[in-house]
């Protein structure tokens, strides 16, 4: 009796290359390495006050459902007046392109109006927390008063402590790994700055290869940081951890 024999066969569809790629515009180092600032000051900001991230993620979560509907809202109503205001210079007979330069900027400053002061309220807010609950302050506080409340700011201070250097260890690596992978090859210091990670072969980038790239950056930043100045002689201005991971950072339109 004969019996099949399953047989590994050579596979070459991973050096497959996007036809969509063709003539896409390769992000610049500048914006790059502002990309990667950001991102790493995210991850600083985040790390060294997780304590006080955990409950605003709660909260975020808490309200997203609602704060979601309110900026579609919002976004329907700069909209509408951008609109109301383009048909009206129409009607002056504005020539058109200095109309879609007014509604650029009217929806702008919609913008400004709108959420600004939301943002203002945030600052104060999250400002009079850092100054009256951080867990530094107990610390500072003596007397008989500061006895009483001294246990309540301990639980707070010893969970900062020890999520801290978890967090120094692994934030940064689920940060890069999370984002690029739910968030379809951006950071959002990637997507501040318009660009993204995309896999050679067009393929969706999955969390192993999100990882596997994060993991690269070791290898990009040994010979002082030699991995990444790579990008100034490549051909198609890849990294070492693009190349591990056969990956390049386009501009996302």
């Amino acid at each position: 009796m004969e019996t099949s024999v399953s047989k590994k066969q050579f596979d070459l569809s991973h050096l497959t290359i996007d036809e969509k790629l063709q003539g896409a515009r390769l992000a610049s180092f500048p914006r790059r390495a502002i990309a990667y600032g950001v991102d790493w000051l995210t991850i600083v900001i985040c790390t060294e006050y997780v304590w006080l991230l955990v409950p605003l993620a709660l909260l975020y979560l808490f309200v997203k459902r609602r704060l979601r509907k309110t900026m579609v809202k919002t976004s329907r109503y700069i909209r509408k007046q951008a609109v109301m205001a383009d048909r009206k210079l129409e009607g002056y007979q504005v020539d058109q392109h200095l109309r879609k330069r007014f509604t650029r900027h009217l929806s702008l400053y919609l913008h400004l109006v709108i959420y600004l002061p939301i943002v203002a309220a945030l600052i104060v807010f999250v400002g009079i927390i850092f100054r009256y609950i951080t867990p530094e302050i107990y610390e500072s506080v003596t007397g008989e008063t500061g006895e009483v409340i001294r246990p309540f700011f301990r639980p707070v201070s010893d969970l900062n402590d020890a999520t801290g250097l978890l967090a120094n260890f692994f934030g940064a690596f689920l940060y890069f790994s999370l984002f690029t992978w739910q968030w379809k090859g951006q950071t959002p210091g990637k997507k501040l700055l318009k660009i993204k990670v995309v896999k050679l072969n067009g393929k969706p980038i999955t969390f192993m290869g999100s990882l596997e790239r994060t993991t690269g950056y070791t290898a990009s930043a040994t010979l002082l940081l030699w991995g990444f100045f790579q990008y100034f002689w490549d051909r198609n201005r890849q990294t070492t951890h693009d190349k591990i991971t056969e990956t390049i950072v386009i501009e996302a339109r």
